[in-house]
């Protein structure tokens, strides 16, 4: 049954409302770490807790979503995870204690990594291949949107209301968000007859999965030894190896690896790993290099580095819609090139760079990952078939994660490597700012290093389709 116009823009509304809430959710939460360290009389090691739980359950889970929903439907999963979200919204600001707090960010995660992983695969389905760009484009304008908020509504929650405010703001958009889900969405695509889930795989990867994030997490914290996370890194390695030869036997899998064969869809995800790992070693160091280096307050490293996803918000869209005129194919390329450029500028800003051409950088790389990310995306949904939408989407889902988390602590190992020092070494009392610069290029040369691979893998992509 063909969708209506106005019904497909109801369905985009409510993917952008779960996307805003699992985004917002990312970004509200870190500005509060002190005050709730504080409520709970908890120590900032542990507090982070409330973050890096969010984050491992949100991506251990996400492969599972994608599975599940190409066998069973969108639908009512969609819903479920909008429903968990927003218990588990409740249950973090009812929390009385802080493992009880921890325990249900779990929860919350669990409802998120549900939504992040269909998002991508309801909109390209009920969207015609010919404006796939384009709606990306606009879920990747909303994603800009709420990390801009986040923090600056999460600070004024807080102030107003305390910090269980920010988990209650969840509350309202979930709710709409359900309803919306029940009333506009479409009936599933024809579903599979045989119903067959992969247990015994599905826990092999949890544990890889689980293993991986928490070495890369804890060593980019600086709270386990790196021979402990090295030997945690191998051991995720070799269950990741017996889980893709277990897949590869089964007829019915978690992950159907002939997707991987499909070399636009395994270049697009390569792609975008690497620009993740690029652009998340800039957001983690760019902060420490306003604030310490150039010595900015904090108010004016923010508005600094809100330049960024604003500018994602405005170009996003249009760099989604250019995908469907004139396809991805141009627009990565262009857009991986100008972070290329931009980050190896960044990597010469010393303690003297004005906040002007500090913040032309700033929106020259928003610019070049907008016109990057959504067209890319557009190629990654586009190169699978229909009924593998779920599942594409929750491996696409899945390496931006591993590229966040990889980008983060791939700098701090090569920044400690250079300087010698510990990151949580960094601050206002005992400060060197010519060793920081010295850390800060290299760790801006190597993302630099990473988008122009992309750059490279991404022209070999061009000519498969050309």
């Amino acid at each position: 049954m063909e969708v209506t116009k106005f019904k497909r823009n109801l369905v985009l509304i409510n993917a952008g409302i779960s996307t805003f809430m699992a985004t917002l959710d990312g970004s509200i939460v870190n500005i509060t770490l002190p005050v709730i360290s504080s409520f709970f009389s908890v120590n900032i090691n542990e507090v982070q807790w409330i973050v890096t739980s969010y984050l491992l359950a949100i991506s251990a889970l996400l492969l599972i979503w994608g599975r599940i929903s190409d066998l069973y439907g969108r639908k009512k999963l969609f819903a479920a995870g909008m429903a968990i979200f927003t218990l588990g919204s409740l249950l973090c600001g009812l929390s009385h204690s802080f493992i009880y707090l921890v325990i249900s960010r779990v929860i919350q995660a669990l409802g998120a990594s549900i939504m992040m992983a269909l998002v991508q695969g309801i909109v390209t389905s009920i969207f015609p291949s010919n404006e796939r760009g384009k709606v990306l484009g606009i879920i990747g304008m909303v994603v800009a949107i709420g990390s801009l908020v986040g923090p600056s509504l999460g600070g004024i929650l807080v102030h107003s209301f305390g910090w269980q405010s920010i988990f209650y703001v969840n509350i309202p958009f979930g709710i709409l968000g359900i309803m919306l889900t029940f009333l506009v969405m479409p009936k599933d695509h024809t579903l599979p007859e045989i119903k067959i889930f992969d247990y015994k795989g599905t826990a092999i990867f949890v544990v890889s999965i689980l293993l991986l994030f928490i070495s890369l997490l804890t060593m980019q914290q600086g709270t386990i030894s790196t021979l402990t996370m090295t030997i945690m890194f191998l051991f995720a390695l070799i269950l990741m190896v017996i889980f893709i030869k277990y897949e590869n036997k089964l007829e019915y899998p978690l992950v159907n690896m002939e997707l991987f064969k499909n070399r636009i869809f395994s270049i697009g995800l390569l792609s975008a790993y690497l620009s993740f790992c690029s652009m998340f070693s800039y957001v983690f160091f760019m902060p420490f290099y306003l604030q310490y280096a150039l010595g900015l307050n904090i108010l004016h490293a923010g508005i600094l580095m809100s330049l960024y996803p604003i500018t994602m918000a405005l170009v996003a869209p249009v760099s989604g819609w250019l995908s469907d005129k004139i396809t991805y194919r141009p627009l990565t390329i262009l857009g991986l090139s100008i972070n290329t450029i931009t980050l190896a500028l960044i990597s010469n800003l010393n303690a003297h760079s004005s906040k002007l051409h500090i913040g032309v950088l700033i929106i020259l790389l928003g610019m070049g990952s907008s016109i990057f990310q959504s067209p890319n995306n557009s190629s990654v949904m586009g190169a699978v078939p229909r009924d593998k939408l779920g599942t594409a989407g929750s491996i696409n889902a899945f390496f931006r994660n591993f590229g966040m988390v990889s980008g983060t602590t791939i700098s701090v190992i090569i920044f400690t490597l250079v300087t010698n020092l510990g990151i949580d070494s960094i601050s206002k009392t005992a400060f060197d700012v010519a060793i920081f610069l010295r850390g800060f290029r290299v760790v801006l040369l190597s993302a630099a290093s990473f988008c122009a691979i992309a750059v490279i893998i991404s022209l070999k992509r061009n000519r498969l389709v050309e």
